[in-house]
């Protein structure tokens, strides 16, 4: 099911199928790593491939740089500022990787639309949300 939303992804982006993956990847192992777990563990029951396609992406959530403004955040944000740290040093990879911003903001409401078609449900809406300090800058009120 995974492989799907992947090529969803690069057809609305332009992206390479590889780097439509690399984004989705690291997108999944940022809401892994800071959204609900039972929420999250909720997604991935419900979009078979998800729960590995994060474990590929673990390593872009990882911040060992991410710059002076990512440290700060990380240091003085608490869990906020944790995800948005991790969330900016992802994004410094992913440019790397010829990935942008404007790419992800495509990728999202791709993402959205797809798991609600998938389950009928608003799953991945009910995880961003849950992320301290990035739900709301995610899931803007339709």
């Amino acid at each position: 099911m995974i492989d799907a939303l992947v090529d969803q992804a690069a057809d609305a982006t332009g992206l390479t199928t590889d780097q439509s993956r690399t984004a989705l990847a690291a997108a999944l192992a940022l809401i892994e790593k800071h959204a609900d777990p039972e929420r999250v563990t909720d997604l991935f029951s419900a979009v078979e491939g998800a729960k590995a396609l994060a474990e590929e992406g673990a390593k872009m959530t990882q911040n060992k740089s991410g710059g002076l403004m990512a440290g700060m955040m990380r240091t003085a944000g608490g869990a906020g500022g944790a995800a948005m740290s991790d969330a900016m040093a992802m994004g410094q990879k992913l440019t790397r990787q010829g990935v942008t911003t404007a790419d992800l903001q495509t990728i999202l409401p791709v993402s959205m639309e797809f798991v609600r078609t998938a389950t009928g449900r608003d799953l991945l809406r009910d995880v961003l949300i849950t992320i301290p300090g990035l739900g709301p800058l995610l899931t803007p009120q339709d």
